[in-house]
């Protein structure tokens, strides 16, 4: 994970999320546990439940690869310095 640190910008958080789902009579929820694994991360471990799961559509965004971590370089080097707002759109 130490080299995908330095593709991080300056003030960048990168977390590793555990997602767990919670069934209740007939309803559903997300859990998701942020564990912060690099950049300039603040506290630790938090959970957050969640309904909705948004995901960004445009491929060029998209990192690919053999293995987790070479997907995440290559991801993480396609969005470095784009607003968050551009990868994902809010609507």
């Amino acid at each position: 994970m130490e080299n995908t640190v330095e593709i991080l910008d300056q003030d960048d958080v990168l977390s590793r999320i555990h997602q767990y789902e919670l069934e209740r009579n007939e309803e559903r929820v997300f859990i998701n546990v942020r564990e912060p694994v690099g950049g300039s991360a603040k506290g630790s471990f938090i959970a957050v439940p969640s309904l909705i799961s948004k995901e960004c559509s445009n491929t060029d965004y998209v990192g690919l690869g053999d293995s987790v971590e070479e997907a995440l370089k290559d991801c993480l080097k396609r969005i470095k310095g784009q607003p968050l707002h551009q990868i994902i759109p809010q609507g």
